[in-house]
């Protein structure tokens, strides 16, 4: 959940406290691409499992103002996606959500523009279009989306448009001419992700070095070229960084998230209470079952309610792998 993608300011956000007002939803477990360091294809639960028109309505209902179509896999992969996007809006809900790119084209961009989409992320990871479609094993990624970048932009030009670019030992040393991909291609935020739970690609102590030393000019180049960094801090080094990703100057963090977010799984039906718990111990942070419990039982539920306590007293270990976004959407909330 970026502020910088909402509507609303944070005063604002906070009188939805207790509401779930930003859900996450990954509509299935299937995806066109084999990314090296994804393990979606190991899950047993493929397609959605939910009636996502009867949760549209629940969360509506329940005060939500986004919904965020995620993975699991590629979300357009679900052929019934377009037909959720013109509900949500139609019920007044904002749409985001998250794309490889491959299967979308001008027509079907043509049709998006209907809606009321207000941010699209594409996941790119390289300057390189090899290095990208080594790491997402799908030849021909690259070029297509970066041309759908141009074309959502020509028929939609109010929508943010996102740029996922996951930070390993195959591009960091390339940061610079990611960046100059701006001079092309017309989007308006970048987000580096660093890469965790894949110690292979994680970088090199000098790599580390050089990165560092570079942080201004890349806060420059950016600024030069008219385009953002999403979570507003790159500075991802200068804290205590394990090989697996783990930060542990967030072992203090304090977090709201279950106050106001959900990760909903349709696969399975489980619901979360943010996108990076799905990847934690489902006896810890798992709150509800869709196909056994309404979601305004499980959002009033005890274990949301417990979960909520920890999280909110720091006591659980998902801190020290918390993203970027939710970390700064909690430090910006305590400020």
């Amino acid at each position: 959940m970026y502020l910088k993608l909402l509507n609303e300011k944070l005063e604002e956000i906070k009188k939805y406290y207790e509401k779930p007002y930003y859900v996450y939803l990954s509509l299935s477990n299937m995806c066109n691409a084999n990314c090296i360091f994804c393990d979606v294809h190991t899950n047993k639960e493929k397609k959605c499992g939910i009636d996502v028109f009867s949760l549209i309505d629940e969360l509506a209902n329940l005060g939500t103002k986004y919904i965020h179509f995620t993975g699991g896999g590629e979300p357009f992969i679900n052929d019934d996606i377009l037909q959720y996007m013109d509900y949500c809006t139609k019920k007044g809900l904002n749409i985001i959500f998250i794309s490889n790119g491959y299967k979308l084209n001008e027509e079907k961009i043509k049709l998006l523009a209907r809606y009321n989409i207000k941010a699209i992320f594409f996941s790119i990871d390289s300057y390189k279009p090899e290095v990208h479609d080594n790491l997402r094993r799908l030849p021909g990624l690259w070029k297509i989306v970066t041309n759908n970048i141009n074309v959502i932009k020509r028929y939609m030009p109010n929508v943010k448009i996102v740029i996922n670019h996951v930070l390993n030992r195959e591009n960091i040393d390339d940061f610079e001419k990611f960046i100059n991909l701006k001079n092309e291609y017309n989007f308006d935020f970048i987000n580096p992700i660093v890469i965790k739970d894949y110690d292979e690609l994680f970088f090199t102590e000098q790599q580390i070095i050089n990165y560092n030393k570079k942080l201004n000019y890349y806060d420059e180049l950016a600024k030069e070229l008219g385009v953002e960094f999403l979570s507003g801090n790159i500075d991802f080094f200068t804290k205590d960084v394990s090989i697996f990703g783990d930060r542990s100057s967030n072992n203090d963090l304090r977090c709201v998230y279950p106050s106001f977010c959900l990760f909903i799984d349709a696969p399975t039906g489980y619901v979360y209470p943010c996108d990076c718990s799905i990847h934690r111990d489902k006896k810890v942070y798992k709150i509800g079952e869709l196909k056994e419990q309404s979601m305004e039982e499980i959002w009033n539920g005890e274990p949301r309610r417990v979960l909520k306590r920890k999280l909110l007293n720091s006591e659980l270990g998902c801190k020290t792998k918390c993203d970027e976004a939710n970390c700064q959407f909690n430090y910006s909330y305590f400020k």
